[in-house]
């Protein structure tokens, strides 16, 4: 596998039976090894047991999932950007952890940057932990430690507070935690906390006159029909660009749609989940007339309400309550235990949701001074990374491969960069200058 690195988890359990007989070690029993992914190719090739670990994984969404890890590495990412640490059990995939990597210079003085992947574009960064979540989390720990030592800085994103992997970050003494952002709080629909699902959606729904605005729209506009999965994935995007675009207008609202970079990510992304069973696109229709569309993610019992928009112009009518209330139907008639309405101080979700998730960001560093020291250069590499990401969401890259910019790294060399040759707060000045003043050249530092 390219570009693979292994380490030895710090529990290896044996187990003995009678004298001059040793049986084969259970699942618990064997050793851990982690491999960190580096090449595309090798992550594609691991799709199957990827894809296996995301069904037996705790607290897993579809936001782990090869469908949309792999599309975002190939519209956010550059080559050198990909770093996988996977944990294996013998032959068997048990953890998979995907990070982005931003590096500033090379040789003994570079610093490198670790971002959970695609949590810039998802709610969740909590990576696949496998039947044995703690155990498996404890391995990524370890390989986190062992690379904060080597000036590396760790931005783990979104974690659950009720996952074991944020459990085993904070139990590991050789990791310097900074908190980064607020705590956030998801709005979460748990139908087994209903004693009668039903009777309870058809309460919430006449509280907040559902039943009464349906008929209005009906009288007015022609029969109302929810249509969980449209078959015309595209076109019922089309009508979501435009809704959302009337409501808020272009810089504001939702960011689906903000930028030919952002939109060929939603389309693609969502194109390939749905492939896999893993997401649909449900519209709200009067007569022949859009009224709502949203965007619905599952794996398994668990669904994501992705995203909503519906029409202005009928806003009268409470169109995004009516389409709460049809989608929480359908999900808990097609069998979902609970929907997940993401994170957002919106007032509208508290008035369905029973329940809720909570999530918190770290920045992870070796302890100490030379920890003080990679947390001023991870200020730059953010900076890099931020401008490249605002890049590309404005305008898709090329195929993955394709952008080394080997001759902007020469002129980085002669900078004292590339080379290694400046001390970290200089490398941090002079990589702001930088991507201040030659974006071109502050997208290949971060290389």
């Amino acid at each position: 596998m390219g570009g693979s690195e292994q380490i030895d988890a710090r529990i290896q359990a044996t187990a003995t039976a009678a004298v001059g007989h040793t049986p084969p070690p259970g699942p618990a029993e064997r050793p851990l090894r982690v491999e960190v992914v580096t090449d595309l190719t090798d992550l594609e090739s691991l799709v199957e047991p990827w894809t296996a670990l995301l069904h037996r994984s705790p607290l897993a969404t579809a936001y782990a999932a090869p469908a949309f890890v792999l599309t975002w590495y190939r519209h956010f990412e550059r080559p050198g950007g990909v770093h996988v640490v996977t944990v294996w059990a013998g032959d068997e995939l048990v953890g998979l952890a995907p990070f982005a990597r931003t590096r500033l210079g090379t040789g003994p003085l570079s610093a490198t940057l670790l971002v959970s992947a695609g949590t810039e574009h998802g709610d969740y960064g909590e990576p696949l932990l496998g039947p044995e979540p703690a155990r498996t989390a404890r391995a990524i720990a370890d390989h986190l430690a062992t690379l904060v030592r080597r000036r590396t800085v760790v931005n783990v994103r979104r974690l659950r507070e009720d996952g074991a992997m944020l459990a085993a970050l904070e139990a590991t003494e050789e990791l310097a935690r900074s908190p980064m952002g607020r705590r956030a709080t998801a709005a979460v629909v748990r139908f087994d906390r209903w004693d009668d699902p039903e009777a309870a959606l058809r309460k919430l729904g006449r509280k907040h006159g559902v039943p009464r605005r349906m008929r209005r729209l009906a009288e007015a506009h022609g029969e109302v029909v929810y249509v969980p999965d449209d078959a015309d994935l595209d076109a019922a995007l089309d009508t979501m660009r435009d809704m959302l675009g009337r409501r808020w207008g272009p810089d504001d609202g939702p960011p689906l749609f903000r930028g030919a970079g952002r939109e060929a990510f939603t389309r693609e992304s969502l194109r390939a989940l749905a492939a896999d069973g893993m997401a649909r696109v449900a519209t709200l229709r009067a007569g022949d007339r859009p009224v709502a569309v949203s965007t619905m993610l599952e794996l398994a019992d668990r669904q994501v309400s992705d995203n909503a928009a519906f029409d202005p112009d009928l806003a009268a009518f409470g169109p995004g309550q009516a389409e709460m209330h049809h989608m929480l139907v359908h999900s808990h008639r097609s069998g979902a235990t609970e929907v997940d309405l993401r994170a957002g101080d919106f007032p509208y979700k508290r008035r369905w949701a029973n329940a809720e998730h909570h999530t918190r960001s770290v920045a992870l560093s070796a302890p100490g001074r030379r920890g003080g020291l990679d947390r001023r250069v991870r200020r730059a590499l953010m900076s890099l990374r931020a401008r490249r990401l605002a890049a590309l969401t404005a305008t898709p890259q090329g195929p993955f491969g394709t952008e080394r910019r080997r001759w902007l790294l020469t002129i980085a060399a002669l900078l004292g960069i590339a080379s290694g040759a400046a001390e970290p707060v200089i490398a941090e000045t002079v990589a702001g200058a930088v991507a201040a003043g030659a974006p071109a050249l502050g997208d290949a530092l971060a290389a």
